[in-house]
């Protein structure tokens, strides 16, 4: 078999060439246009309700039949966009299904529709991703030595994605994707949780924190050993023990990060587990849950931070 990217997948079964794939690729292979007005109007409704269509055709039959697949989003989707949202990230989600498809996911994921860029080619999903580290560069360029350094990341999972993983500032990958987008990306969730996603961008600005705070708690030190050294007021012994005892409070202060972050991470998504439940089992009946409320296993997700 043979992946077309952005289209779908080809092979050879009993000497006879098979495509199974989106739109554009039977538009390409001019076999669209030979459907049946009362099927297009099937699958126009499919895309209208929100679901991805595809056909499948076999050499010398053209297209032989259409289907419909609706994404999931996954049950912590929605809070993890949420509170990415409440740090200041801007999100943005780029995706190769079609637009009805993409919009419809994107409101369940609490997106604006000028968020939602939808049928692109892996290659314009890298020209986005390029065109945001360009635009952040360029402002960084302008910009005083202490202001925040903006950084796009992007998260995917897909064959599609590796592209713009490996020109992003930060990819992440999921732990249940393809093998060419772990291997790729600069971190990988493996067990593909959303809230992994929280706690590492959480953890790094509490790690860059840490670093300002010893990186200024030790120039502080110096520059008081400095001043009595310059007045003849510190002996040798002084000047070791100032250095050492700096040098034992950036440690303990470092040894923060470890104590409390895993227990903190772990009652977090136990909250947000047991949140989910309780809303689900208020909002509807067991018999009622829609496959729907349970994110969207193939999303993309552009951040710009």
């Amino acid at each position: 078999h043979t992946l077309l990217p952005g289209e779908g997948i080809t092979a050879t079964i009993v000497s006879k060439d098979v495509h199974v794939g989106n739109r554009k690729l039977f538009q390409r292979l001019s076999h669209y246009e030979k459907l049946p007005d009362d099927v297009k109007v099937t699958t126009e409704k499919w895309e209208k309700s929100g679901g991805t269509v595809g056909f499948i055709s076999i050499e010398g039959e053209g297209i032989v039949g259409a289907y419909c697949v609706v994404d999931e989003i996954r049950d912590e989707a929605k809070g993890v966009v949420e509170a990415l949202k409440m740090m200041g990230i801007e999100i943005i989600m780029l995706t190769g299904d079609q637009r009805s498809a993409a919009i419809n996911i994107g409101k369940q994921l609490g997106l604006e529709e000028c968020d939602i860029k939808s049928d692109l080619l892996p290659e314009e999903k890298m020209t986005e991703i390029a065109d945001k580290v360009k635009e952040n560069h360029h402002l960084q360029k302008k910009a005083w030595c202490w202001n925040n350094r903006r950084a796009v990341m992007m998260v995917g999972d897909g064959v599609n994605d590796a592209p713009a993983l490996s020109i992003a500032d930060v990819s992440v990958a999921m732990g249940e994707g393809a093998a060419i987008a772990m291997d790729t990306a600069d971190i990988t969730l493996m067990h593909s949780d959303l809230n992994k996603l929280l706690y590492s961008i959480r953890m790094g600005r509490r790690v860059i924190r840490t670093i300002i705070e010893n990186v200024i708690f030790s120039l502080i030190v110096k520059a008081i050993v400095l001043g009595f050294a310059v007045t003849g007021r510190a002996s040798l012994w002084a000047a070791v023990g100032s250095d050492l005892g700096s040098m034992l409070a950036v440690t303990l202060n470092g040894t923060k990060l470890l104590s409390s972050s895993s227990q903190k991470e772990k009652t977090r998504t136990n909250n947000g587990i047991a949140r989910s439940y309780s809303e689900e089992a208020i909002s509807m009946p067991t018999s009622e849950v829609s496959p729907e409320m349970s994110i969207h296993s193939r999303m993309e997700l552009g951040v710009t931070a």
